[in-house]
């Protein structure tokens, strides 16, 4: 088990993974945590009892009706965990292999054979790192499958969620939500869900996409003393909010593109990467005390 479990540390920042699902299982900044390990479908909570982030590889979130078609081709995927739908690919479901670890640095590789009826086959590289007061995640893909296919990346990291709690993220629309927890139709942001300006996370149900996103969000903890800062720049350019009612956690997930995008016009920002092509994807995450801005 204990090579299972990698740790990153400098004295500042502490990071917690594990080779299942490639996922975080914890993360403090001078021990205060900046993750809130919760239970979920992923490989790592099977294996260790939670998880507070993990990878969306192929691409995330539901792909409704396990079915799209591209270029004339119809391509069937089958249902990988509780959900109806496919959901968040495969990369959460699987043990990666550690190629390389230190004391701030680690870099994990899941190779994806076609396994039918899905046609995805891929290579994927996670690297993590710890400098100063930053955190970066870099997440790559590469298509091996003999097809041209949509592929995105992602990630669903879980952050403790407290009465105070303010996220500020600037995005031009968000996304209503249909059965199935999938996507229904874009318009304009609702004051209460509208973070351009700041605003405290409601304690109500929250699965909402939005998109336009600038790559840039805080998140501010004032019981914690905590601020919290996400940069994640294209192809990010999207991002999903997710909470249940009355949670002490939320979700706020970096995207290359929108959920069920194989059904969206312009595949909603999924990339077709031919054979040998392939997409990279960077998130740091910045942890400060907000006391020391005083």
């Amino acid at each position: 088990m204990s090579g299972d479990i990698l740790w990153l540390d400098n004295g500042a920042l502490s990071i917690e993974l594990s080779r299942f699902g490639s996922s975080i299982l914890s993360g403090s900044y001078h021990g205060v945590p900046i993750l809130r390990p919760t239970r979920t479908e992923g490989l790592a909570s099977q294996r260790h009892g939670t998880e507070a982030s993990f990878p969306f590889v192929p691409f995330g979130n539901r792909l409704e009706g396990n079915a799209f078609t591209l270029s004339d081709h119809r391509f069937a995927l089958a249902p990988n965990a509780g959900d109806p739908c496919y959901l968040h690919g495969d990369g959460w479901l699987a043990a990666w292999e550690v190629i390389s670890h230190s004391e701030t640095a680690a870099c994990l590789r899941y190779q994806h054979g076609s396994v039918g009826p899905s046609p995805y086959a891929y290579d994927a590289l996670q690297h993590f790192s710890i400098i100063g007061d930053r955190v970066t995640v870099t997440l790559s893909v590469t298509n091996r499958s003999a097809f041209a296919l949509p592929m995105g990346l992602g990630h669903h990291p879980f952050f403790p969620k407290t009465a105070g709690t303010r996220l500020t993220a600037k995005a031009d629309r968000n996304w209503t939500e249909r059965a199935h927890h999938l996507p229904d139709q874009p318009g304009p942001i609702p004051g209460e869900l509208d973070f351009e300006g700041g605003n405290r996370i409601p304690f109500q149900w929250l699965n909402n996409a939005y998109e336009g996103w600038d790559g840039k969000a805080v998140i501010e903890w004032p019981e914690l003393d905590l601020c919290l800062e996400i940069a994640a720049p294209a192809p990010f350019r999207h991002f999903m909010l997710y909470a249940p009612q009355d949670a002490d956690f939320f979700c706020f997930e970096p995207m290359t593109h929108l959920p069920n995008g194989h059904h969206l016009p312009h595949l909603g920002g999924l990339s077709v990467l031919d054979n040998g092509q392939g997409l990279v994807a960077t998130m740091t995450l910045s942890p400060r005390l907000i006391s020391q801005e005083r």
